[in-house]
């Protein structure tokens, strides 16, 4: 399901009307725009407490999981997390907005269903590059665990939400995300520091995209396109935005 709401994100994003110009440094922009904006501050701290578990990795790693995945304190409810992590907040919100633009020509409506769109596509893509790059093993078994991509979609939500909106619905996306990373643990799919990493870069990369858009905004960039290919799971994903 996961392929296909990228699939999804892509079309999506094919109907925004944009002329061809300055791709190679926008593209650029909004890859290390984690790294390059205050955004720094969310993969440092985000970073540093994912490293930090790596000491305590017998607790965190072994007896922490074992007793969640055991009790299994969601029961059923875990599913709602599996189903939210796919990406479907993030469709919703780009279709809704998406919708917005194309019957009331709200440019801001616009600008938030990219910024959803490239937030969700890129933090997935990172992950999706580290996860068979480390290839590290699933409590249950499987592979390729680090970092929960089922947290990182999340969190590119929440951030979005946090960054654009009201502190209430903030606080609600931040909420749901919360859930969705607890519930990869209540599942036995993921470790801690799997959902910690998944929760940084879901964050980095909204926040990071949120201020480079303010700030081509702000030189009042002249529109472009950006067609990139992006790794996903199982296969490739083709990313045709509309960079401002």
């Amino acid at each position: 399901m996961k392929k296909m709401s990228v699939i999804v994100l892509f079309f999506l994003t094919m109907v925004i009307p944009a002329n061809s110009s300055e791709f190679f440094d926008h593209a650029k922009e909004d890859i290390v725009s984690p790294f390059t904006t205050p955004a720094l501050r969310v993969f440092e701290i985000g970073g540093a407490l994912t490293l930090s578990t790596i000491f305590f990795k017998h607790e965190l790693k072994g007896k922490l999981q074992n007793d969640i995945s055991e009790d299994r304190p969601l029961k059923k409810y875990s599913k709602v997390g599996d189903f939210l992590g796919h990406g479907v907040p993030n469709i919703i919100y780009v279709l809704i907005l998406g919708g917005d633009y194309w019957l009331n020509k709200d440019e801001k409506s616009l600008d938030r269903a990219v910024l959803m769109t490239k937030a969700t596509l890129y933090s997935g893509a990172f992950t999706d590059i580290l996860k068979y790059t480390i290839n590290e093993r699933r409590p249950n078994g499987s592979t390729h665990s680090f970092p929960s991509g089922h947290t990182t979609t999340a969190f590119a939500f929440s951030s979005i939400i946090t960054m654009e909106h009201s502190l209430p619905l903030g606080i609600v996306a931040n909420t749901m995300a919360a859930f969705v990373g607890f519930s990869r643990m209540n599942d036995n799919a993921h470790f801690f520091h799997d959902v910690l990493a998944g929760a940084t870069i879901g964050t980095m990369y909204g926040v990071g995209m949120y201020y480079v858009q303010e700030k081509r905004a702000e030189k009042n960039v002249t529109p472009s396109t950006a067609f990139m290919i992006l790794p996903i799971l199982n296969g490739v994903g083709a990313n045709l935005t509309y960079l401002f």
